[in-house]
């Protein structure tokens, strides 16, 4: 495994989309999840859009978020293995979070091992190569310098404005996010898999799909994860290739 990735030796649990928002009961439970996989030292990984929308800066940062960042920065500094893969309502989280929140931030992809099991993770937002609008809108959005400018104006001006833009992005790519476009996800997968990968893992599109490919080096699995919301859903994988999806029950071990 190449060096400075992270290694789990045993176990690890894989969520995306939480989209929180205030706090609720999903907040919650994604904290509760959290304080588990804490008491069970589990390694937790988080492919993207925790928030509807997240800005890195801290003088950008709603209030309903901070307690649940603070909260995961608690767990960390008590041995919480924790790593994040930006999705596509993350803007320069690396910056700010990654050694204080979590203990590594990707702005696109994350390749890590469970025991032998190699895994690629990211969140998915450009599996679908279909989505031109998207995939403008990506590097316009993304774009460093652009960030930099807003990142400097009074927080009383953006987060009005950010609220307005979470309500656009709500509305924004239904098309695409309504149909899983099956055959770019088995090529991107297949690609990596050829690569020695053995688990592509993705989020994004909020439908949880587990999808398993026959290899010359044995079996390979594409695991799509569901948003939080729709079930308290998250995905896991131990270093014998035991991998599913389970429900977060208040109480019970999360593996």
């Amino acid at each position: 495994m190449e060096k400075g990735f992270p290694i789990s030796p045993d176990r690890a649990v894989f969520l995306s989309d939480a989209h929180l928002n205030q706090d609720d009961r999903h907040s919650q439970a994604f904290l509760s999840l959290a304080d588990r996989a804490a008491a069970d030292r589990i390694p937790l990984f988080l492919l993207g859009d925790v928030f509807d929308l997240w800005f890195g800066a801290p003088g950008l940062t709603f209030g309903f978020q901070r307690p649940i960042i603070d909260h995961l920065r608690e767990l960390r500094r008590a041995g919480l293995p924790i790593y994040y893969v930006e999705g596509n309502r993350d803007f320069f989280v690396k910056k700010d979070h990654e050694g204080t929140t979590f203990d590594a931030v990707s702005e696109g992809e994350m390749r890590t091992a469970v025991g032998e099991k190699r895994l690629y993770l990211t969140h998915g937002d450009t599996v679908n190569r279909a989505d031109f609008t998207y995939r403008f809108w990506k590097r316009v959005s993304k774009n460093r310098l652009s960030y930099g400018g807003v990142a400097h104006l009074p927080s009383s001006l953006i987060l009005p404005m950010a609220n307005w833009i979470e309500r656009k992005l709500k509305r924004s790519n239904r098309r695409y996010k309504g149909s899983f476009p099956e055959r770019e996800a088995r090529e991107f997968s297949l690609r990596h898999f050829r690569q020695g990968v053995d688990f592509v893992v993705l989020g994004h599109f909020h439908e949880e799909r587990l999808m398993r490919f026959a290899q010359e080096d044995g079996e390979k699995v594409l695991a799509v994860l569901p948003s939080w919301k729709e079930g308290w859903r998250y995905f896991y994988v131990t270093s014998d290739g035991g991998h599913g999806f389970r429900t977060y029950n208040p109480g019970e071990p999360l593996i």
